[in-house]
């Protein structure tokens, strides 16, 4: 009976192992995982492939200034009706550009403001600058004096102080040697207290000039009166009763030999007379470059316009494409502007808006 029931627990075991190793082969089966679909085999066959880093293209070189397709930019302003000025300025870039081998073209700019906010962007290397215009694009780090045209005889031209002789001034004026004597000093400030006779508000000469002259000398004056025309301020003080004095150019012709003076009021000449007179304080017209413009190219550019001036044509070409009468060239530093400078200083001048809203006289 016993072997019996050891020979049926025997059984039992082996029934209940097979039960077990059975169920962990379900198990196993179970937990495969299950077989992807053509979907996604697709799917991952239209993946990118990990690519190499793309090299970055180089930057074409710049040519060299002065190459035809870097060429050298001169500015000029005129105004569309001005096709003489225009075609000569343009002969004058090609002229350059045969005597230096350098590639030279001109760029018409219709006023001064325009031509200004090309020299900020450095899109021009030279220009022609009257002196406001300079000490505005020099104070700003943009343009550098290269050449100072002569007009009517002179570099630089000066400021005339004016009375009419029945009033009493003084007279620091040499009439036969054309300059002033003594003190400057004393020779202003007689005007203490008076009133001006001036041009106008945006006149260099006929307003800024003196007006820092008798600041220098601490001269204070009253009000003045604008008069807009260098003839009229010399009527204004031939008949009196509108200002105590008047001011004009000087160096480069007497207000009171102008044609309609002569006709008019020929006793003007000697009735209305010179109290004082400055040196050549006032530059001309000028030839400016870019601050960052090579030295190189600047010296042959400097000895081309200069050969340009001994052609027989050259100075009608330049005078026609300025607008304006240049007898000669000459070679000029910063320093020649010290003393316009030195006499507008204590005015504090906004040389930007002077500059940029009107053309000075």
């Amino acid at each position: 009976m016993r072997k019996v029931l050891r020979q049926s627990r025997i059984a039992y075991v082996v029934l209940a192992f097979l039960m077990i190793v059975s169920s962990g082969c379900t198990l196993v089966n179970t937990t495969e995982e299950p077989s992807q679909t053509p979907t996604e085999v697709a799917l991952q066959a239209t993946e990118p492939l990990e690519t190499a880093t793309p090299r970055p293209t180089p930057t074409p070189t710049e040519a060299p200034l002065g190459e035809p397709t870097h060429p050298i930019t001169m500015g000029f302003v005129l105004q569309p009706n001005h096709v003489a000025a225009a075609d000569a300025a343009q002969e004058i870039a090609i002229l350059i550009s045969s005597d230096t081998g350098l590639a030279v073209e001109t760029v018409i700019y219709p006023d001064f403001l325009s031509l200004s906010t090309a020299i900020l962007d450095g899109d021009v290397d030279l220009f022609w600058l009257q002196p406001l215009e300079y000490l505005y694009l020099n104070g700003e780090g943009a343009a550098d004096v290269m050449l100072v045209t002569n007009h009517l005889g002179v570099y630089a031209y000066g400021v005339r102080f004016l009375a009419n002789g029945n009033r009493g001034f003084v007279s620091y004026f040499d009439n036969d040697l054309g300059e002033s004597y003594g003190d400057p000093l004393s020779a202003l400030q007689q005007f203490a207290g008076t009133r001006p006779c001036f041009i106008s508000p945006q006149s260099l000469p006929g307003y800024f000039a003196p007006l820092g002259l008798l600041a220098e000398t601490s001269t204070p004056t009253l009000d003045p009166v604008f008069v807009y025309d260098y003839s009229a301020a010399i009527r204004a003080l031939y008949v009196g009763g509108i200002c105590d004095f008047g001011v004009s150019y000087a160096l480069i012709g007497d207000a009171r030999t102008a044609g309609d003076i002569l006709q008019d009021i020929p006793e003007a000449e000697t009735e209305v007379v010179v109290i004082w007179q400055s040196e050549g304080i006032i530059p001309n017209l000028n030839l400016s470059v870019a601050r960052d413009f090579p030295l190189n190219l600047e010296v042959k550019l400097q000895e081309a316009m200069l050969d340009l001036m001994d052609t027989p044509d050259g100075l009608t070409r330049l005078s026609t494409a300025l607008n304006y009468e240049v007898n000669a060239l000459k070679v000029e530093a910063d320093s020649f502007y010290a003393p316009l400078r030195a006499i507008l200083a204590p005015l504090e001048l906004d040389y930007q808006g002077i500059t940029q809203q009107t053309t000075p006289q």
